[in-house]
């Protein structure tokens, strides 16, 4: 007799595991908000004239007067004579991008200003980042934390031409007057500078 209900209790321990195993399943996670995302430390130098023995690890425009490194490593570097310094960590945005930080570079830099806290600004962004992400769109995207509602916003395109093609594409877009208001309900940008570095 207890031989039977051992047998009985093996049969429904097993259909039990074997229900268990269809019903459990492994998801891959593909979502670039649930990737790790970095903070690069970056140095922007915007120097008054040509500076031809500036440091050789940095990436440089063709007129040899703006240069800049991205670095998870080295924090803010030194000032040099006749150049501005612009020093930020800027958190990455879409990691899946990140191939863009390689090779020509080019940047575009905007001074923003907050109206609301990190955390919201972050959430305004979303529908932005959904779309580049939907739409392929070739950008790596960071900004700065804000330091007393300002902060860097930056851009990085696969090139010159890439970009004025989105923009050119973006404007006549269903989706940019929406996502545009629902930016500037939480942040007001300058018109971005732009560079190509080498």
């Amino acid at each position: 007799m207890t031989r039977f209900f051992l047998k009985l209790f093996s049969i429904f321990f097993l259909i039990s595991c074997n229900e268990n195993s269809e019903i459990q399943r492994t998801e891959v996670i593909t979502d670039s908000y649930f990737f790790q995302k970095n903070t690069f430390n970056m140095n922007l130098y915007k120097c008054n004239s040509p500076n031809q023995n500036f440091n050789s690890t940095y990436k440089k425009t063709p007129d040899l007067s703006n240069f800049y490194k991205f670095s998870e490593l080295i924090e803010k570097d030194q000032e040099v004579d006749n150049c501005v310094l612009i020093y930020a960590q800027i958190n990455e945005l879409t990691p899946l991008k990140e191939q863009l930080l390689t090779g020509d570079i080019y940047m575009e830099v905007s001074n923003c200003n907050s109206k609301v806290e990190e955390e919201v600004l972050i959430d305004a962004l979303k529908p932005y980042l959904n779309y580049l992400k939907e739409n392929d769109v070739q950008v790596w995207t960071g900004i700065s934390s804000l330091e007393k509602d300002y902060f860097l916003w930056i851009n990085i395109w696969e090139s010159e031409e890439y970009r004025e093609k989105f923009l050119l594409e973006w404007v006549n877009s269903n989706n940019s007057g929406r996502i545009a208001k629902t930016l500037m309900s939480s942040a007001v940008c300058e018109n971005p500078s732009t560079y190509l570095f080498l």
